[in-house]
């Protein structure tokens, strides 16, 4: 099963009565792997572990990590009288100075003292905190994995279409290269001249060798084995697929080139629309 690179998953982690750690786990398409992780500077000893963790199941994309402290309500609120007073001579300091005057509601005042309280330096369990993330991770591959399902389902439609054109495009080759073989010798039997039928045999011969599709028409149905197969895999195939598009587009282009009827030339086309559209979804692929 693919794994799309987009995905998303948060969760928390309970430290005590008082604080607790947000995990936000969001990914967008990238070439190679790039993980950011923002996290509290009092937690960055384990910042590692957790750049270990997220690089063992994700491969590729830009994948952004945040870990925040958060305090509970009653633990906000929780001020002494003498902190209040002392958080009011700051405020009327800061307004004295800047010559204003001094207004705060008890909303403001508040707010103030909960941005400028000490950070709460803490030693959390790390077992449970890396079980924890798991289970964010986990949840973000299970977004990850859905989406790389519908793009699979994509893929395998496309693939299926493109048999469907070949399998017109070989049985169309059969009439148009008889029609045309018979087109040219009405036209050589108007002209007024004597014929060398061994002459035409020949320039016969030479256009259907070099109008001859059937190479260009197998390696694209080995081709979309091929990307069937990948489809089916537990490893990344992002990169292997993106390449199968570049081997299918340049049979389809020789195909197109070979052309002998307009009904091929337009099957030729409608393969690499669909090509082009296989390539747009592989790009969301890990």
């Amino acid at each position: 099963m693919i794994n799309s690179m987009t995905g998303y998953a948060n969760g928390s982690f309970k430290l005590d009565s008082s604080t607790s750690l947000s995990v936000e786990i969001r990914a967008l398409n990238n070439r190679y792997l790039d993980l950011n992780i923002r996290i509290d500077d009092d937690l960055k000893y384990i910042e590692a572990k957790i750049k270990s963790l997220l690089s063992d199941t994700i491969k590729r994309g830009k994948v952004e990590c945040r870990i925040t402290k958060s305090l509970s309500q009653q633990s906000k609120q929780n001020y002494s009288d003498e902190q209040i007073k002392d958080a009011l001579k700051i405020m009327r300091r800061v307004a004295l100075l800047s010559k204003q005057e001094f207004s705060a509601t008890p909303h403001e005042i508040i707010n103030f003292m909960n941005l400028n309280q000490k950070p709460k330096n803490i030693n959390i369990n790390e077992k449970a905190f890396f079980s924890a993330l798991s289970n964010v991770l986990k949840n973000f591959n299970k977004d990850r994995s859905r989406e790389g399902k519908n793009l699979s389902s994509i893929l395998k439609q496309n693939v299926s279409s493109i048999n469907s054109h070949v399998k017109n495009i070989r049985k169309f080759y059969k009439d148009d290269a008889k029609h045309h073989q018979q087109k040219l010798i009405k036209k050589l039997s108007e002209v007024n001249c004597e014929i060398d039928q061994q002459r035409l045999q020949q320039e016969v011969i030479y256009f259907l060798q070099k109008s001859d599709i059937e190479e260009e028409l197998n390696r694209i149905l080995s081709h979309n084995r091929e990307i069937i197969d990948l489809l089916k895999s537990k490893e990344p195939v992002g990169k292997k697929l993106d390449f199968m598009m570049q081997e299918l587009n340049r049979e389809a282009n020789t195909l197109g080139s070979k052309s002998i009827s307009t009904r091929i030339s337009s099957l030729a086309v409608d393969i690499k629309v669909l090509i082009e559209q296989m390539r747009e979804q592989i790009q969301n692929i890990e």
